[in-house]
């Protein structure tokens, strides 16, 4: 039987509706997964703000320790070349720790903020608790500011040593 033109009209109303409830629920379910993210990149956000709130609240402190850790850097004269100072200085702990030094290739000198940097490429050899000991009183020492910016190794010629090739990165003030 045919449905008459009142009915047609009810059943697509009734359609129309049905597509606009399905939509909002869409909607209103996809929403749900938004507010979720924004909510968590708001709590990452807040996390980050109080992070760095913190941070320059201790300003500081990390300065005095900046300025501590400044005022240990050693100042080399202007003009006098400061690949020489660090060689006198590695020379002498080697020498104390056992490393012997075969090599040295200074690098050039750079800027490195209100200090200045140079890199020394050394050649060594010596036993591995030598090594140990000459990297410790590398970073401890009072006569300069190193850091061992590459370091490798193999076993050497001689039974119980061993051999590699070491990059310095020595820090320095120039008067």
């Amino acid at each position: 039987m045919a449905a008459s033109v009142k009915e047609k009209a009810v059943m697509a109303g009734l359609g129309v509706a049905a597509l606009y409830a399905l939509a909002a629920g869409f909607w209103f379910v996809k929403g749900r997964y938004s507010w979720e993210d924004a909510r968590k990149t708001l709590a990452r956000t807040e996390a980050n703000l109080q992070k760095e709130r913190r941070t320059i609240s201790e300003r500081a402190m990390w300065d005095g320790l900046y300025d501590e850790e400044a005022s240990r850097i050693p100042v080399v004269e202007a003009g006098q070349s400061a690949d020489t100072v660090w060689m006198g200085v590695m020379d002498e702990i080697a020498a104390d720790t056992s490393i012997f030094i075969t090599e040295r290739k200074p690098g050039k000198v750079e800027d490195a903020g209100d200090m200045k940097q140079t890199t020394v490429d050394i050649r060594w050899s010596g036993a591995f608790e030598s090594l140990v000991k000459f990297l410790y009183e590398l970073e401890n020492t009072d006569k300069g500011k190193f850091d061992v910016q590459s370091l490798s190794f193999s076993p050497g010629k001689r039974k119980g040593y061993l051999g590699g090739n070491m990059t310095l990165v020595c820090v320095f003030k120039e008067k």
